[in-house]
């Protein structure tokens, strides 16, 4: 019968009779009908000549049967034929379609997409009964199977969306949607028939479906289809949910299509969602991998990461809406990371937000995001670190930018390589930025701009040595910057040098683009040029071919026609020298092969010769080039290495005899042994030939050729070839030498005998550089003074090195004797007093400031002259010292200090050569970090120079740094040991005068600073220098010659101490030595930030940071016994004893602080144990204002002048007076800032905490927050304080003009803090209003606000009391106030220019006012800003807070612009008023015009309540605001009385 049937269907449809095959299948029952479908199906093969290739002619044919039955209109019996048909088709399809799919492009995948494609040409013909059947039936296969046969993914989306359309429908409910019914009907029985819409049932199919479980493998095809799927909001969220779900149960290899398809599925929305769970899912993987430490599932995972990525760009492109979720994503994490959360922002999310960066709409948010991630972090957790009393609350940072960075450099060979390029570009742009910052004001700290700036540095030095395809646009992005980037060429720079340090062979590619920048080399400065040649010396040393290249490109510079682009091509020829010669010197002192020592050698010395060429060319051309080559050659002679090479020496040493011949004079008949007038042209006066810096050369070679001729261990010479030129050099170089030291001999006795008018020079002659005459005597003298100089330099050399040796002789005993350098001196200050007095600009300015100045002493020969001026009692005792045990002749020393009696017993001497070796450490610049204490002192120890060994040898410019390092910490050791050790030794002794040596003795009648405050200001520079370049606590070291084995930091404790015990001794000499004093304290006071940086760090042992906190403890205590004791009255030093206090202070612990106070004990053992810290400022502030109050009681009122307070013991008050107190007044405001800046951070960590708290909680737990709670009352603690040491400085009367300012600005910012404060309570409905903050609140708003309104009404109204004349110790004149000025400059004149005046000083009054307004206005607005908020607070939390706020009536200030007289309207109202002769006589002696002005002037600020608004009564008040801050009291009390009347 199924036969039968089936070819009367094959009949019917080959005859394409469908109506007939219709009216067939409604005549047979469904069984037949599925029999007949499953037989088609079933079929092996494919009937091809009927054109059905797919197979299944007759159910296809029975498809068209069913359609033409509804056609003609029998549509019940055609759609349950229809129905039946593609619900038998489902089933088959369900049942062998799935086996099916593995053949691919099969006849059996092609017959299955027939049906489907029949199935979809059908559904809209079907009935609502059978779309259901069909619907279900595909979902019970996705339950049974996990997926759904591929053929059905074009029909089920169609399928969903045709049942979401059927309207309300009668099933019976079985299984789940049973006992759903039960539930809702309260029925019983096996079936219950329930009425259902087709969007019902849609939801019921969406949700059964993400409840089932998936297969992995069909998992993206499944997600496929559901996005196909016409989704309502709810469903759109259970799908996603269910996608992400899913993605963690895929295989690797499944990872980028499943991510694709949910990035398909976000166009629906939940973007930001999508984007979260998919970056949670590779965050767990990720942590997964590495913790199982899988190195190649990490590899693999990688490679996924990288696929992905180009995923998500590619979805962005196409949907920019998901570009900026993405952005939110990482801005939402960033953010939790410095929450302390966990969760921050991963590896891979930064990496695709780089990867995101790569589009050009979102570069510039994606760069900006990360930079402030980073540099906010970085700044977080240095501030954190500092900040110890907001440590135990304040949660840890999270976003850890070097594990960002380096996982992502790590990466970019396993599929990250598409975001290198980004970050390259990231780092580049943290370099800019911070570079730029910090010489500017930014809110990120100093410490935190480096540290940023040194992890930029290591991650792209990271990244050129992993990753080649990065080094092309790295090594263009640093060129650029160092040609066209002034502000931050620097650090690139420095980043050039590191990369070629790390491995210079892989820049061989990239010698043609740094050799093109020193063809633009009129764009870029010497300093550049020398930094750059400094960077790439590995690659000269080493590469043949770009040395030629970059010397050709030198010598044709060389000969511009440009001044500065020879200078700037000098510099960098210069550089090569120092280069060269200190690998020749490497090569002769180290062990190497010996061919490989000989062919480098010969290469190092011919270079050096055709450099030498290039020189001697130099030393032809014009007076400016000469000047800069003999001045760089000096410099370079100062080299220890240059000075150990003999043949750079010699070589130069013929041309400079040479070119010294020919102004040389033999003829002793002539005083003068040098020809200076061959040195000035006879026209125009102007110097043709430097001598003097010249003869600095000749000296400086000399000394170094003595040096070599003496040393007893000659170094190693090259052989072959190079030793037979060293050795014919060297020769030469003897007779050389003998020849230049009879030369010299003969040049400084002959100068010591000179006269000033040997030079044809008059002692009071016109040395004015405006006039012919007087620029020839300028110039005359300005090089017979170099050669004095240079002279002098020589003789004390040869005395050197004369007794360098015991068996040495000592030489020409006129020469070698002390006594020819201080005959030199003598000549040499005479004309340097000339000059100094004598030389004026066209100006009438002195153009030479001292004798010093004329010097050409470098510090490298300061360090040699300054060990025997200023002798160091412990070296002379110990003869095992460093010092002696790095000699040859550990006794060279001892005996050449007594020798040099001479020049110690020389104040002027000894101050001319502290003031040279000020101004050269001054102008140092350090750039070494890693040198040890032999290293340090080794190079500026003589005779013996350092090893190349014992060097930093990473470049030249880094050896060069180290040398100056070493002449810095060298000079710091002299000055302390030879000057300060001698007042630790003698603190206490009856006759000071007795234990110090000649130099450090006080002499009446001297003039200029003296040597104690000389070595005072120099060790300061030292010091100074060395912190800038973070090397503070080498000095420590060195200066007391400790051992290694003891710790930086208990190093810098010692140092402290003794630095204490010095001040103390200055203290109490008679004259008690205050500038001395205040150096000191400065000193004192970089040691303390050093010391206290250190002491932060959590890896610190601690013992010794418990030594640390003792040591500061101590200073702090020892400051506070010398500010409240017998101490001079000095606005400098008291303003550094506070600096001193306040940078010790955030480090103060309770249990070990040393007070002097009673008060101050009592708080430290009170309730507020942890604000013990801020005791130090508030006991100043409060001997501040009780000072003030003294000094004002003869003008204030009986009740202010009574204090009630009064302690048995005060400090010594004679200090405090109208001279010191504002200044202290404008360093306490300062430190204000600096607290409250650091207060303002903490605020903004408090809505944080209470996240976070709240967040580790269990999700019912309604305990109070009770950490976040702690830390708001000790917010509100240290604000509190704050506000009480401010309400004691708005109490003080007179505090002049900037200082009043920055305490009105100090109260500006404190109520910002507690509006921020009250703002996150406002946020954080957790927290409640503690008691602490009601007493904050009350304080501020209502006794700061009423003193504020008072200080506005005396300061900016004219009310305010004028200072009492004198001091509180002996009185004195109000012109000694530094805020004090005269008002009478103009009075007394007549006519126009008087008129011209007036109108300047209103205009300046006018800019005042308005001035003056704009800072109250400001702090005015902010009040009521606290206040607004302080009431929402209050309505909020159903707590009265309004009583607290105290409203003043004088609240709203304006500017009365018709109260502020027009300048021109004045002017033209004078010209009409003022008769052509003399003025009126008025009785008080002040014209009309003044009276009127004065009245004018009283009126132009003005307050808008409880004030009259007549003019007449303003003219009454005391308004006048142009001189209140400085006016002499007995004047304004004049004025006042005029007015009066």
């Amino acid at each position: 019968m199924r036969t039968n049937h089936q070819g009367k269907i094959s009949g019917f449809g080959r005859e394409k009779s469908f109506v007939e095959i219709g009216q067939l299948l409604a005549g047979q029952d469904a069984n037949t009908l599925y029999s007949l479908v499953e037989t088609d199906l079933g079929a092996s093969s494919n009937d091809e000549s009927h054109g059905f290739s797919a197979g299944a002619p007759t159910t296809l044919y029975m498809f068209k049967g069913a359609s033409a039955l509804i056609e003609k209109g029998a549509v019940s019996a055609g759609q349950s034929v229809l129905g039946t048909i593609a619900t038998a088709c489902v089933a088959q399809v369900c049942e062998d379609g799935s086996e099916d799919e593995e053949v691919g492009e099969s006849s059996a995948t092609k017959r299955w997409a027939a049906i489907c494609d029949k199935l979809l040409e059908s559904l809209p013909q079907q009935s609502p009964r059978s779309v259901i059947d069909i619907s279900f039936r595909i979902l019970a296969e996705l339950k049974t199977c996990g997926s759904t046969p591929s053929p059905f993914h074009g029909f089920l989306p169609m399928l969903l969306d045709t049942l979401g359309a059927i309207g309300e429908v009668e099933i019976v409910a079985k299984g789940q949607m049973l006992a759903a019914a039960r539930t809702q009907d309260k029925s019983t029985g096996d079936q219950i028939s329930v009425m259902r819409t087709g969007g019902s049932l849609k939801a019921y199919w969406i949700d059964a479906a993400c409840a089932y479980r998936w297969d992995p493998k069909a998992s993206v095809a499944v997600c496929a289809l559901l996005r196909e799927i016409v989704l309502s909001d709810r469903q759109i969220q259970s799908v996603a949910k269910r996608m992400l779900r899913q993605l963690k149960l895929v295989e690797y290899t499944e990872l980028p299509a499943m991510v694709y398809q949910l990035l398909l599925f976000a166009r629906k929305g939940l973007k930001h969602e999508i984007i979260a769970g998919i970056f949670e899912v590779f965050d767990s993987l990720e942590n997964e991998s590495m913790q199982h430490e899988q190195r190649k599932k990490w590899r693999e995972l990688g490679d996924i990461e990288g696929t992905v990525m180009l995923h998500i760009n590619y979805s962005i492109k196409q949907d920019f809406e998901l570009g900026s979720a993405l952005i939110g994503y990482g801005r939402d994490k960033s953010e939790m990371a410095t929450d302390g959360s966990a969760h921050g922002i991963s590896a891979f999310s930064f990496a695709c937000l780089l990867s995101l960066a790569r589009i050009h709409r979102f570069e510039k948010d994606v760069t900006d995001l990360l930079r402030a991630a980073i540099l906010r972090s970085t700044n977080d957790r240095i501030s954190l670190e500092t900040t110890f009393w907001a440590r135990p609350y304040v949660p840890a940072i999270s976003f850890d930018a070097q594990r960002l960075l380096k996982a992502t450099v790590a990466r970019a060979s396993y599929g990250w390589d598409q975001v290198t390029q980004s970050l390259i570009q990231l780092c580049l742009g943290l370099l800019d930025y911070t570079y730029s910052a910090a010489k500017r004001s930014s809110k990120y700290s100093h410490e935190a701009l480096i540290e940023t700036r040194q992890l930029c540095m290591e991650t792209l030095r990271t990244a050129f040595a992993g990753h080649a395809f990065v080094r092309t646009e790295l090594v263009d992005q640093i060129l650029s910057r160092v040609m066209f980037q002034e502000d931050s060429h620097e650090c690139f720079l420095d980043l050039l040098r590191h990369l070629v340090s790390d491995d210079h062979e892989a820049l061989r590619d990239y010698h043609s683009k740094i050799i093109s920048v020193f063809d633009s080399i009129s764009v870029i400065t010497p300093a550049t040029v020398e930094k750059l040649l400094g960077a790439t010396a590995p690659m000269l040393l080493d590469d043949p071919q770009f040395r030629s290249s970059l010397l050709l490109v030198l010598r044709k510079i060389l000969f511009t026609h440009s001044i500065d682009d020879r200078r700037t091509a000098l510099s960098g020829l210069f550089v090569l020298v120092g280069c060269f010669v200190t690998e020749l010197d490497k090569c002769q002192t180290q062990d190497m092969v010996g061919r490989a020592r000989k062919q480098r050698a010969d290469m190092l010395m011919s270079v050096l010769l055709e450099v030498l060429g290039l020189l001697r060319r130099c030393f032809m051309q014009q007076p400016e080039v000469r000047t800069m080559s003999y001045e760089r050659l000096a410099l370079i002679l100062d080299d220890p290495c240059v000075g150990r090479s003999r043949f750079f020496l010699n070589a130069l040493c013929g041309t400079m005899q040479s070119e010294f011949a020919k102004y040389y004079n033999e003829n002793r008949a002539y005083d003068s042994p040098i020809n200076i007038t061959q040195c000035i042209n006879p026209t125009t006066y102007k110097v043709i030939m430097p001598i003097s810096s010249f003869l600095q050369c000749l000296a400086k070679l000399a000394s170094n050729l003595a040096a070599l001729s003496q040393s007893s261990e000659p170094s190693a010479q090259p052989s072959g070839p190079s030793l037979l030129l060293l050795s014919s050099s060297s020769s030469s170089g003897a007779l050389l030498q003998q020849s230049s030291q009879d030369i010299w001999k003969d040049v400084c006795v002959r100068f010591s005998k000179t006269q000033i008018e040997d030079f044809e020079l008059d002692p009071t002659g016109d040395y004015s550089i405006g006039d012919p005459v007087g620029l020839r005597n300028y110039n005359i003298a300005l090089m017979v003074s170099g050669c004095l100089d240079a002279s002098l330099e020589h003789a004390m050399m040869h005395f050197i090195h004369s007794n360098a040796c015991s068996s040495c002789s000592n030489g020409d005993c006129e020469l070698g004797s002390p006594d020819m350098a201080m005959k030199l001196f003598s000549k040499f200050s005479r004309i340097g007093d000339i000059l100094c007095s004598l030389c004026l600009d066209d100006r009438k300015k002195r153009v030479v400031g001292a004798p010093s100045e004329l010097s050409l002493m470098s510090l490298y020969q300061l360090t040699h002259f300054l060990q025997l001026v200023l002798p160091d009692r412990g070296r002379m005792r110990n003869e095992m010292h460093p010092l002696n045990t790095l000699e040859r002749n550990r006794f060279w020393y001892m005996s050449n200090v007594d020798k040099a009696s001479p020049w110690s017993g020389n104040q002027s001497f000894v101050k001319h050569l502290l003031e040279i070796a000020l101004a050269r450490v001054s102008c140092r610049l350090v750039a070494s970090r890693n040198i040890n204490f032999s290293a340090n002192l080794a190079p500026t120890s003589f005779p013996t120079a350092p090893d190349a060994s014992t060097t930093n040898t990473e470049t030249t410019t880094t050896a060069a740094a180290a040398a100056a390092t070493a002449a810095v910490l060298m000079t710091a050791y002299i000055v302390y040991n030879g000057v300060f050790r001698y007042y630790t030794n003698i603190q206490g002794t009856a006759d000071m005068d007795a234990e110090l040596p000649v130099y450090l003795r006080a002499r009446s009648g001297t003039r200029g600073r003296s040597v104690l405050q000389l070595s005072a200001e120099l060790l300061l520079s030292c010091a100074n220098m060395l912190s800038t370049n973070d090397m503070l606590d080498e000095m420590a070291s060195t200066v007391l010659v400790l051992d290694s084995s003891i710790a930086r930091e208990e190093a810098m404790a010692r140092l402290l101490a003794n630095l204490c015990a010095i001040v103390t001794s200055f203290l109490s000499q008679k004259p008690v030595a205050a500038k001395e004093s205040v150096h000191i304290l400065l000193l004192m006071n970089l040691v303390a930030a050093r010391l206290s940086r250190l002491s932060s760090s959590p890896a610190m042992d601690p013992q010794v940071q418990n030594k640390v906190y003792r040591s500061i403890n101590s200073t702090v205590g020892w400051g506070l016994r010398i500010a409240f004791g017998e101490i001079p009255e000095d606005t400098n030093l008291l303003k550094a004893l506070f600096v001193l206090l306040t940078t010790c202070q955030p480090f103060l612990q309770p249990m070990d602080l040393l007070f002097t106070s009673d008060a101050l004990a009592d708080m430290s053992h009170g309730n507020e144990p942890d604000l013990v810290e801020l005791a130090p400022v508030n006991q100043i502030v409060a001997t501040v204002r009780s000072a003030s109050k003294i000094l004002l009681a003869d003008t204030l009122d009986d009740a202010e002048n009574n204090n009630e307070d009064e302690e048995d013991e005060e400090p010594n008050l004679e200090v405090y007076t109208l001279r010191t107190i504002p200044a202290l007044i404008t360093a306490i405001s300062t430190w204000f800032k600096a607290e409250l800046h650091r207060i303002e951070w903490v605020v903004g960590q408090l809505s944080r905490c209470v996240r976070l708290e709240k967040a580790s909680r269990p999700p019912h737990d309604d305990e109070a927050l009770h950490e976040s709670i702690v830390f708001e009352r000790r917010v509100c603690l240290r604000v509190r304080f704050l506000a009480q040491m401010l309400d004691q400085l708005l109490s003080i009367h007179f505090t002049g003009k900037v200082s009043g300012d920055l305490v009105i600005r100090a109260l500006n910012d404190l109520h910002k803090i507690f509006l921020l404060l009250t703002k996150a309570k406002l946020s954080c409905t957790d927290l409640p209003i503690t008691e602490e903050y009601i007493v904050t609140l009350s304080l501020i708003c209502q006794n700061l606000n009423t003193r504020a309104y008072s200080m506005f009404l005396d300061k900016y109204t004219g009310n305010e009391p004028p200072a009492a004349p004198g001091s509180y110790a002996s009185g004195g004149d109000a012109k000694a106030v530094p805020f004090a000025k005269g008002d009478d400059s103009g009075k007394g004149k007549k006519g126009k220019e008087k008129s011209f005046a007036n109108v300047l000083s209103s205009r300046n009054s006018k800019s005042k006012v308005l001035r003056d307004s704009a800072l109250v206005s400001s702090l005015v607005f902010q009040m009521e800003q606290t206040e607004k908020h302080v009431i929402q607070l209050s309505t909020k939390f159903k707590v009265p807070l309004a009583h607290h706020l105290k409203r003043s009536t004088a609240r709203d200030f304006r500017i009365e612009a018709a109260a502020i007289p027009s300048p021109m309207g004045m002017f033209q109202s004078q010209q009409l008023s003022e008769p052509e002769d003399d003025e009126p006589h008025h009785p008080d002696g002040v014209s009309g015009y003044e009276e009127a002005r004065s009245s004018d002037e009283e009126t132009e600020v003005m307050l808008d309540v409880e004030v009259s608004e007549d003019a007449s009564n303003l003219g009454t008040r005391d308004t006048d605001v142009m001189d209140l801050d400085g006016e002499d009291p007995e004047e304004h009390q004049s004025k006042r009385q005029r007015r009066h009347r």
